[in-house]
């Protein structure tokens, strides 16, 4: 079945096809044999990024962040190799928001098993994005508000920008294992910019945009539907954080 996410990136919805195409993309890796791991990514001048992680005889999978909004600050550690439990913080240190995340520098963070968490490392000027899983478009806050429905009978509601990770409810109550959790989120926003860009590793259109969920963040969504600013989104999106290490020049990883 096609997945939705990666045509938020312009990318082919077989992952299989992704897979085939970055084989002769520009890959940057490096070694943890620490860990006995191998950690690649690809970085798309779209403004996509994709990290593939290696654990050998334990792990492997695929994660992706969005670029483009950065600035945060930022508490994490790992859940899982590639999803990581987000604390942002305001710009007193004080916890703003908490959340599960994809992480492309899953090195970069400590994995903690949740009997066992340790301290979190704490990053500025992180990168904080979101990738369309399922989002509905309002043209305004007004047809937003008019047209779902509040979380109480006296009218209570989430606001437009806002985010819930339910992954991470469902890990503290114990109801999920780190295994099997998800950084997907119920995301509502509202779109503040947005551009058409080109996937360069496939040739297809996506969006870009900054969007306000309770913090900025950069925004990957299908070609199909153009935003405009003003719009609100609603649905779910997976989160996505990432420091500037793939960023960085190579002789200083």
């Amino acid at each position: 079945m096609a997945e939705t996410y990666l045509h938020a990136m312009g990318l082919h919805g077989d992952w299989g096809a992704t897979v085939a195409a970055l084989e002769n993309a520009p890959l940057m890796s490096i070694e943890l044999p620490s860990h006995n791991a191998h950690i690649s990514a690809y970085e798309d001048p779209s403004g996509w990024r994709v990290g593939l992680i290696d654990i050998a005889d334990r792990y492997s999978t695929e994660t992706f962040a969005v670029l483009g909004a950065g600035g945060h600050t930022v508490d994490v550690w790992q859940v899982l190799p590639g999803i990581a439990h987000v604390d942002l913080l305001d710009a007193d240190g004080e916890l703003f928001t908490r959340f599960l995340a994809f992480v492309d520098d899953p090195h970069m963070y400590p994995w903690y098993a949740l009997e066992n968490v340790g301290e979190p490392v704490r990053v500025e000027d992180y990168q904080l994005g979101a990738i369309a899983v399922d989002l509905k478009v309002y043209d305004s806050v007004d047809e937003w508000e008019h047209n779902t429905e509040p979380l109480t009978e006296d009218g209570l509601r989430m606001g437009p920008s806002s985010i819930v990770s339910p992954w991470l409810f469902a890990l503290y109550s114990g109801e999920a294992e780190p295994a099997d959790v998800s950084p997907v989120a119920m995301f509502t926003s509202v779109i503040k910019e947005v551009e058409v860009v080109t996937n360069a590793l496939t040739g297809l259109p996506w969006q870009r945009a900054v969007a306000d969920c309770g913090f900025e963040c950069a925004l990957a969504f299908p070609a199909d539907h153009k935003l405009h600013p003003g719009n609100v989104v609603d649905g779910k999106a997976f989160i996505t954080g990432s420091t500037s290490f793939w960023s960085s020049d190579p002789s200083e990883r």
